[in-house]
């Protein structure tokens, strides 16, 4: 009992991992324009099927792979700001809030991404991308985890790790977080707000992107797998929107959660998990664990 509760709570770390990419994603554009970008997991489809794509079409191993894959979803999410975005802000300014316009443009987003998708025809065959590595699993004690696994981990905490070290450190950075922060004071010191905000969307995509060839090889890939982005939305509530590092937590959190649930109440409560975590956050600490005073806003 206690080794195979190890094994599931190892394979939760695993998918936690990814999960925690995602939010980060959800996180950074809502911290930006106070928006939830529905889209996010057509984001993370449309980075497996690219993975996919060049993987099957020119045999190209994975350190090709994820570059192709970041400059793809980058500029996908830059394109949807300079196109969408940008002319939902200009023509609601002085008038209402832009919110609402800019959450519909992602459920568009999101439609739109997975019909281009469905029109490829090699997609119509549900597949999975190969191990991003092989060979003998690692035995840690009782806990057997395999050589993909393990690259998942590391390659996504040195993703999550690479994107904290240029938010903090360096000044493009530290202009992305003032003009997330406090967008008039960062226009008065000189900082290109607007632009901030396109580069916002587009490292969201890209950071999306990259989860997707991450759990490609854990997922079946079919053009609505973009539904795991209600379990980051759920690291997300738990950590609290406002809150990077908490989304982060929250993803770990989530994703042995859900595996905890499938391990003592059966396989398929792990599709409702992600709604039960949400309910119970937002009924009991609404801010999640690690935001701020929960208060409400006028949009």
């Amino acid at each position: 009992m206690l080794v195979s509760l190890a094994q599931v709570i190892a394979s939760g770390i695993v998918t936690g991992c990814v999960y925690s990419l995602i939010a980060l994603a959800i996180v950074i554009v809502y911290k930006s324009s106070e928006a939830v970008n529905f889209a996010s997991g057509e984001f993370v489809m449309v980075g497996a099927y690219i993975s996919l794509f060049f993987i099957v079409s020119y045999s190209l191993p994975y350190y090709l792979v994820f570059p192709l894959v970041a400059v793809g979803t980058f500029m996908i999410g830059a394109a949807f700001e300079r196109l969408v975005v940008v002319r939902i802000i200009k023509r609601t300014t002085g008038r209402e809030s832009p919110l609402i316009p800019i959450v519909i443009a992602t459920f568009g987003l999101s439609l739109m991404l997975k019909g281009v998708v469905r029109a490829v025809p090699y997609t119509e065959e549900v597949r999975t991308l190969p191990a991003l590595m092989t060979g003998p699993p690692i035995f840690l004690g009782p806990v057997i985890i395999t050589r993909g696994d393990l690259a998942i981990v590391v390659i996504a905490i040195l993703a999550i790790l690479g994107f904290w070290l240029f938010f903090s450190y360096t000044m493009f950075g530290k202009a992305l977080r003032a003009s997330s922060q406090n967008p008039l004071s960062a226009a008065l010191s000189g900082i290109p707000v607007a632009r901030m905000r396109m580069v916002v969307w587009a490292i969201a995509g890209l950071m999306a992107g990259l989860s997707g060839v991450l759990v490609g090889p854990k997922l079946l890939l079919t053009p609505d797998m973009g539904g795991v982005i209600m379990i980051a939305l759920a690291a997300a509530v738990i950590g609290g929107f406002s809150n990077l590092p908490g989304s982060i937590v929250g993803g770990f959190i989530v994703g042995v959660l859900q595996n905890l649930m499938g391990f003592f109440f059966g396989s398929e409560t792990i599709v409702v998990a992600p709604f039960v975590i949400i309910m119970l956050v937002l009924v009991f600490r609404p801010q999640g664990l690690f935001g701020g005073t929960f208060h409400t806003k006028k949009v």
